[in-house]
């Protein structure tokens, strides 16, 4: 049945279609994101991973090694261990591919970034690549110029762009869904090793080869699967590769005939974390300090025998060989006080030809800065693994004034000072409170300890008679008020205990308030006009807090799930709460004049617009590598406490303004496309740009902490364009235009934001003229409501004389949305159509428009 089709509609509904798609005028300017110029931190810290080998001379080997927050370049022989330059960069770096000059970070959900180590005493960013996942694992194929990155369950191939290093080209991406997890990714020539661990129905390990020649797509060769083993790490130096099969040992496997040799157990069966080998040797590492080495016989060398066993100094987690070396990556988990904390970390070195001479260790830095504050030109530092640590405050100096380590296993979580009699608290965890005197800081003496129930974990400083401390650690937990008008004895005075409080993060005084930190109970107040009898005045917030900070009335509170709060505490009772930014959970909190800090952790530093506290706005994110916990000022100098060292950025807390992006949405492509486009230059140091989208417009703020990165790879410093396509309707979106700097760091350059249409539509066919012949398919874009998602759609298409010649059925996306419909140039019965004009019409929720087109064959 033919049914007739009415084009006369058409003119009037071009013209109606058009006018759908009218845009709001976005704001012209808007108020900045901070302004934060890394700076060289004060102290630097490192957490191993897997080292790889750069090459191997008369003068020793050249290694590149993960440090947690970025990479070593480090040089190791039989006598020494050289640090040679190091990179550093925001999020978490699990492992390191190397190709020719350049090292590929394998950066967790930050992707990949590029790092040219051309030069040994500089390594600088040349590149990133993100849109990814969280890339745990890695491996660079020379002989193809072949790049494997890896999530738990995704396996992203790349090719390196020829004279472009660091550049990468995506070729495939595989998507594990039988539930198995990659382990480990190894290389050689132009394969890939890869093995997995499938936990149900049955534990089973999983090998698989894949080859990527230079000019074709990466094929699967085979895979080999066994049961019952714990698989943890892999070694392919040859035809053998070496599996690290957790209390079974070693498990070497055949790659060429696919068969497995006997399991080797190691040092009468301990736990294997990690292995390595090379031609001549395996060597493995593992639980109670473990270090076995083993001479390769038989053929191919598939047997690992001659074991000789080692004490590493403390719990190794990698092995690497480089040059006869084997450096093992170490970590101090023996008493940690907190999931996140390392006490301490190191490389150690043994010389696999002569294992009878000592290791040798190299480190990093002191341990894990906790907690800042600033003071008359110099920040002291609670360190948790090195005690008391300070250090010059401004942005030029970054040296290290004076110290003072902790005894036995006490560790540093926070502290306090007394300006006017230079006396510092230190919150020891199990050492109670060190009461310090920091006269001159450059010799710090302990004069006192105060021993508490629990572990010491906040402390404030009231006045020059009065102190307090916070402890943790289920029963024991509790507010402990000291007296300190002596110094040297100070005196344990009133309590407030569990389970009236029970995890505390942080303290902070007002007259006579004490504001706490709970992270199960919320935000309390405690009375102290008598401190020996503290009480609890109003009910806690039952918001679990982790940070607060008071300046005058005004209290931030960091909180674990509900961003941050911005409250006024003139009646302590009954704080009143401003308002709440939304953000990933929160560690700590600081503030100076218009602006206000948070500490997200693995997450960085967000920025808050605080001129107006009842309507507060985030002005962006500060790239922090490590985990941020607290934050101080010095002038235009921020010092954030991280994980992995004292940083330092060039930030005003002063709020300004940034040019604008020219951000324009095409109404006819229906698909959520905007173009956007900036006038600013490069700033000077910069290599190139990334453009972030966030929801919300640029006055509000961001509603996410980091946002989407508009671009897949880094953009060159000569383009000032970019695109972003597929966006909701009825969504502001913020935008802003951020310059990569080769030390890993970003500025922002320009912002701004664009409101992107609700009403359902049908937007222009393309291509159009349209050629099936050419293998093309036409899209048909539209876009409905949300609340039209997931209903029937239909597509008609038309010839010149109104006949009906093909009808497609579909369904609207779940949510709503843009999306597009697909036409072959055939009819119902799957003909090719003749030249001519045609008539597309979508008929749908909201929609009822018709589109012209000419087909040519």
């Amino acid at each position: 049945m033919i049914r007739p089709f009415r084009c006369s509609r058409i003119p009037g509904l071009l013209v109606l279609v058009g006018c759908l798609f009218a845009v709001p005028p976005r704001d012209a300017r808007a108020s900045s994101e901070i302004v934060a110029a890394r700076l060289a931190p004060s102290s630097v810290s490192a957490r191993y991973g897997p080292a790889v080998r750069v090459n191997v001379s008369s003068q020793g080997a050249l290694y590149l090694v993960p440090s947690g927050t970025g990479v070593e370049l480090r040089r190791s022989d039989a006598t020494s261990d050289t640090l040679l330059d190091t990179f550093r960069t925001a999020g978490v770096v699990n492992e390191v591919a190397w190709s020719g000059t350049t090292a590929y970070l394998l950066a967790g959900d930050r992707g990949i970034v590029a790092v040219d180590a051309s030069t040994s005493s500089s390594l600088v960013a040349i590149g990133s690549h993100d849109h990814l996942g969280t890339i745990q694992h890695g491996a660079f194929a020379p002989s193809s110029g072949t790049l494997a990155a890896a999530t738990d369950q995704t396996l992203h191939f790349f090719r390196e762009q020829p004279l472009l290093p660091g550049q990468l080209q995506l070729l495939q991406s595989r998507v594990y869904t039988d539930g198995r997890r990659i382990v480990r990714v190894r290389a050689r020539a132009d394969s890939f090793l890869v093995l997995s661990l499938r936990t149900t129905p049955t534990l089973r390990m999983i090998l698989t080869l894949y080859r990527v020649r230079s000019a074709a797509a990466p094929e699967s060769l085979w895979e080999f699967q066994a049961n019952g083993l714990q698989v943890e790490d892999l070694a392919w130096p040859d035809a053998i590769a070496f599996i690290a099969a957790g209390n079974a040992g070693i498990l070497p496997v055949d790659t060429e005939t696919r068969l497995a040799a006997p399991v080797v157990p190691v040092n009468g069966g301990r736990f294997v974390r990690a292995l390595d080998a090379d031609a001549s040797s395996v060597v493995a590492v593992g639980e109670a300090r473990t270090y076995a080495q083993f001479t390769r016989s038989g053929p191919k060398g598939r047997t690992p025998g001659s074991e000789v066993d080692r004490l590493t100094s403390i719990d190794p987690f990698h092995v690497s060989l480089v040059g006869g070396l084997a450096l093992a990556a170490e970590d101090d988990q023996a008493t940690p006080n907190e999931p996140d904390e390392v006490a301490a970390s190191l490389l150690e070195t043994f010389d696999v030809g002569q294992p009878g001479q000592p290791a040798r260790s190299a480190t990093t830095g002191t341990g894990r800065a906790r907690r800042v504050l600033v003071d008359a030109g110099l920040a002291y530092v609670a360190d948790y693994s090195g005690g008391l640590r300070i250090y010059r405050a401004g942005s030029a100096d970054t040296s290290l004034v004076g110290a003072l380590p902790l005894a036995g296993n006490a560790r540093a979580f926070d502290l306090a000072l007394d300006t006017a009699r230079h006396i510092l608290y230190l919150a020891a965890g199990t050492g109670g409170v060190v009461l310090v005197d920091v006269t001159d800081p450059a010799a710090p003496v302990a004069t006192a300890t105060v021993t508490l129930p629990g572990l010491t974990v906040a402390v404030a400083s009231i006045d020059t008679t009065l102190a307090v401390a916070g402890r943790r650690g289920g029963a024991s937990a509790g507010v402990t008020f000291l007296g300190v008008s002596t110094p040297a004895a100070p005196l344990a005075r009133g309590t407030y205990n569990f389970p009236f409080v029970q995890d505390i993060r942080a303290l902070a005084s007002r007259d006579t308030v004490l504001f706490v930190a709970d992270d199960i109970l919320g935000l309390l107040s405690l009375g102290f006009g008598n401190p020996d009898s503290p009480v609890q005045i109003g009910p806690a917030s039952g918001v679990g807090a982790r940070g607060i900070h008071l300046s005058g009335t005004l209290l931030l509170v960091g909180t674990g799930a509900s961003g941050v709060q911005v409250a006024d505490v003139t009646n302590p009772v009954a704080p009143t709460l401003l308002a709440t930014i939304p953000c990933p959970p929160v560690f700590g909190v600081e503030r100076q004049g218009q602006t206000g800090i948070a500490l997200l952790g693995d997450g960085g530093a967000m920025a808050i617009d605080l001129r107006v506290p009842s309507a507060p706005r985030v002005r962006g994110m500060i790239q922090v590598p490590g985990f941020s916990r607290d934050a101080a000022w010095a002038g235009d100098t921020l010092l954030i406490a991280e994980s992995f060292g004292l940083e330092r950025y060039r930030a005003s807390a002063t709020v300004s303004t940034d040019p604008a992006l020219s951000l324009s949405y095409d109404p006819g492509s229906v698909l959520g496309r905007v173009d956007i486009v900036w006038f600013v230059p490069l700033p000077p140091g910069a290599i190139g740009w990334n453009v972030y989208r966030d929801p919300g417009s640029a006055f509000q703020g961001q509603v996410t902490a980091a946002g989407v990165r508009v671009n897949d790879s880094l953009l060159a410093g000569a383009i000032h364009a970019a695109v972003d396509n597929g966006l909701s309707g009825g969504t502001t979106y913020r935008y802003r235009l951020e310059a990569f700097f080769p030390d890993g760091s970003s500025l922002k350059a320009a912002e701004g934001s664009i409101f992107i249409p609700s009403n359902s539509a049908l937007g222009r066919p393309y291509p159009n003229p349209y050629r099936p012949r050419g293998g093309q398919i036409l899209q048909i874009p539209y876009r409905v409501l949300s609340v039209d998602g997931g209903k029937s759609i239909q597509l008609h298409v038309f010839d010149a004389n109104g006949r009906l010649v093909r009808e497609i059925e579909s369904v609207t996306p779940p949510g709503g949305g843009f999306a597009t419909l697909s036409w072959d140039g055939r009819n119902d019965r799957g003909r090719l159509l003749a030249d001519g004009v045609y008539f597309v019409k979508l008929n749908g929720p909201g929609i009822d428009d018709a589109r012209q087109l000419i087909l040519l064959r």
